[in-house]
């Protein structure tokens, strides 16, 4: 008998145990997900949520591009017409995974950053597999849009070429229209919004360098998003340019 109440109050407390585990996941499930619907009243008076939009905290944004106090107050114009009624609200920032846990923002950094000021504390963010060219929907335009960033691209690759004393190699498929039209068609089916490799560039440095290039990298350019799965010897980095383009720059190591 005594055996048997010694076992039954031991299943009692592992039961009760478990109990409270299960109660502490649920309430923490619960909790999370009640914040995670909780639109932040700022940004629901400028921005309306879609189907494929989630709400994400400003902690987790990323900026990608320079944004000056004038956009800014000018952004802040549109969305005081908007909460007025004056205006539409605009749709979810357009973002894409970093690769540290936080989110690069290809469309909305004007939007991200007047709100920002005004002290909202999260958004809606519709979150993109891969990077694009936001202003290019057809060949005219990828090649118009990058022809006006190629200058600015190829001195900051040279400039951080020489400040890492790295060889730099320019990888530009811009003067070959056939490997673009072939690119396009094959890998994103005609989408040329879709191709962030025609401005690129190969920096290769020392191996033991490798972690402090890149960096530097990150430092110097406005990164979008890179590789998460990189190996010990190469980092991949697609970068924004002042004209919203986005090119690739990859980090070689040599031994």
């Amino acid at each position: 008998m005594k055996y048997l109440l010694n076992a039954n109050l031991k299943h009692s407390r592992k039961a009760a145990i478990l109990l409270s585990f299960a109660l502490m996941l649920i309430c923490f499930w619960g909790c999370g997900k009640e914040e995670s619907l909780k639109l932040d009243p700022i940004a629901a008076a400028d921005v309306y949520e879609t189907e494929d939009s989630i709400i994400v905290s400003m902690d987790l944004l990323q900026v990608t591009e320079q944004v000056t106090q004038k956009e800014i107050d000018h952004t802040m114009e549109y969305i005081e017409k908007t909460k007025k009624g004056e205006m539409k609200k605009r749709e979810p920032l357009s973002v894409i995974g970093r690769g540290d846990g936080k989110y690069g923002i290809i469309d909305g950094n004007k939007t991200c950053s007047a709100l920002r000021q005004l002290g909202a504390k999260n958004v809606p963010v519709v979150v993109v597999d891969k990077p694009y060219q936001k202003e290019a929907e057809n060949f005219d335009d990828l090649i118009s849009v990058n022809s006006e960033a190629e200058s600015e691209f190829k001195q900051l690759a040279a400039s951080l070429g020489e400040e890492l004393k790295a060889e730099v190699k320019d990888c530009s498929y811009l003067k070959d229209t056939d490997e673009i039209h072939r690119k396009a068609k094959e890998s994103y089916g005609g989408d040329y919004g879709k191709l962030c490799d025609v401005l690129a560039a190969d920096l290769t440095v020392p191996k033991n360098e490798l972690q402090s290039a890149k960096e530097k990298l990150k430092e110097k350019y406005y990164v979008v998003c890179f590789n998460s799965d990189q190996k010990d010897e190469e980092f991949q980095a697609y970068v924004m340019l002042s004209n919203s383009t986005i090119a690739k720059v990859r980090l070689i190591g040599k031994d």
